[in-house]
């Protein structure tokens, strides 16, 4: 079988750990910059924002919309976004690294995440993720759909073979759903917010933590050599 994940809140913890710190050191950096606001009135708001967004760049792009900013603040709000300080730590979500390895032994892994290529990879070194267990690690700031067909091409599986596992279903399930891979929610982070009817009919499966990966595989296995 072939398992594509996503990286922010299916193999990192990136809503517990890694936004709120981004999302103060951004205010930061626009106050230190001239932006004229309130620093604890504008984190309270932004977390706010957050709670429905789909993204935190979405989250910052709403708030600089919302107080009327001019443009070279939101330019100034992305480029901190991406240049986080060194000392920030970043962490797996539980069982992850141990989860990879034993899929790797019986399985071809890839990784597609959307956002800036450094500072992704950043990430992925920052949370101690072997690279070397996947065949593709791909970074994209387009829809996911176009680098799941490159990644079963290159690989050589069809859809059938496939599992695309993440928290949005807008971003990493329906463009899976709609080339014919199986798909695998995390209710993680962003997955843990309103699931609405028609994300029901898009996703396949839903876990709580990535080692519950192992029984839809093997149930899924089970099932094809049946069919033989």
């Amino acid at each position: 079988m072939l398992i594509i994940f996503d990286l922010d809140d299916t193999l990192i913890d990136t809503s517990r750990y890694l936004t709120p710190i981004v999302f103060k050191n951004t205010i930061k950096e626009l106050i230190s910059n001239g932006l004229q606001i309130d620093e604890d009135w504008a984190i309270k708001t932004i977390f706010q924002i957050d709670k429905k967004s789909i993204s935190s760049k979405e989250s910052i792009k709403k708030f600089l919309s919302d107080i009327f900013a001019k443009k070279i603040f939101f330019d100034i709000a992305f480029k901190a976004m991406t240049s986080q300080k060194n000392e920030i730590k970043i962490f797996t979500l539980k069982n992850a690294k141990s989860t990879l390895r034993y899929l790797s032994k019986a399985h071809k892994l890839a990784i597609v995440t959307k956002g800036d290529v450094k500072f992704q990879f950043e990430k992925i070194k920052k949370a101690g993720i072997d690279t070397s267990l996947f065949s593709k690690i791909v970074v994209t700031k387009k829809s996911k759909q176009l680098e799941y067909k490159r990644i079963m091409k290159d690989l050589g599986y069809e859809s059938l073979d496939t599992f695309v596992c993440g928290d949005r279903v807008e971003y990493d399930l329906k463009p899976a759903k709609k080339i014919g891979c199986s798909t695998i929610h995390m209710k993680w982070g962003r997955g843990k917010k309103i699931f609405k009817n028609e994300d029901r009919k898009v996703v396949d499966y839903t876990i709580n933590s990535l080692e519950e990966i192992l029984k839809i595989l093997d149930t899924k296995i089970e099932v094809k050599n049946a069919g033989k």
